[in-house]
């Protein structure tokens, strides 16, 4: 009776599980219905009177020029910002600093290439494999593989997300890093559709050998979105960094989300 009850429960688990990879790829795959619109909408404007503004006026007035520096660094600035010149330590806390340095050397280095895998703890189970190239310290090259697995009655439910992203590292100081990125996300499978993406992240480097990493992504995909939220603490050994944290996928409407224990190698 007990095996016969254990039995029941092991394949009520499997059919329960079985539905996120499933679900996800389900609602990624849905194409957006269209809207209908009437074709005789009557659209009115007005015309103002004071539109002229005299250009001279406003050039010589310095509120206009301090107002406007306000906006430009409020906005454009925060996004952009002056690319003011750092440098690549060889690995992180080489010489007590984190990932850039704005102490030059000889053994500074102006690229890097970094390597990294994690695998994630879930019924669903995830491995993620990256690739960050960095030509200048200004710039990124960063590529992921994300694949997906869960256990069915007959055969493994899966799922491959492929995402590649050129992110501008706004700030590049010695024990911080911010960089905003644009980019494309692939979802395969059933789903097989390539769609935008935007992301975010901070490094932040408070003691030696300890790091901090937090990031998000979200790429679009159909009328539905994958989101990717990473939280890491990194212990550092030099050009090697081990790593565990927690990481939230919402791929579509089934949220998948557990532990990680990840690796990474800086050339």
């Amino acid at each position: 009776m007990k095996q016969l009850l254990f039995s029941l429960l092991l394949l009520s688990s499997l059919a329960f599980s079985q539905e996120k990879l499933k679900n996800a790829k389900k609602s990624l795959s849905k194409q957006k219905t269209e809207r209908s619109f009437t074709k005789n909408t009557k659209v009115t404007y007005r015309k103002s009177n004071n539109s002229s503004i005299n250009n001279t006026d406003e050039a010589a007035n310095p509120f206009v020029k301090i107002f406007g520096n306000v906006i430009f660094y409020s906005t454009v600035g925060l996004v952009s910002g002056r690319a003011e010149w750092r440098e690549l330590n060889p690995y992180p806390y080489y010489n007590d600093y984190g990932e850039y340095t704005t102490h030059f050397s000889d053994k500074t280095k102006r690229s890097s290439f970094k390597l990294g895998s994690n695998y994630l703890f879930n019924t669903v189970k995830g491995i993620e494999t990256t690739a960050l190239f960095k030509p200048i310290p200004l710039v990124g090259i960063d590529v992921s593989y994300l694949y997906f697995s869960e256990a069915t009655f007959n055969h493994n439910e899966n799922f491959n997300i492929v995402s590649v992203m050129a992110n501008y590292y706004r700030i590049r100081e010695n024990y911080i890093s911010f960089w905003w990125g644009l980019g494309a996300t692939y979802a395969g499978n059933q789903v097989n559709t390539i769609g935008f993406s935007y992301a975010l992240g901070t490094e932040i480097y408070p003691i030696k050998p300890i790091s901090l990493h937090v990031s998000w992504k979200q790429s679009f995909i159909n009328h539905n979105t994958i989101d990717v939220f990473k939280s890491q603490l990194k212990y550092h050994l030099k050009n090697t960094a081990i790593y565990t944290g927690y990481h939230n996928y919402q791929l579509g409407n089934q949220p998948i989300g557990g532990i990680v224990l990840g690796m990474e190698y800086v050339f």
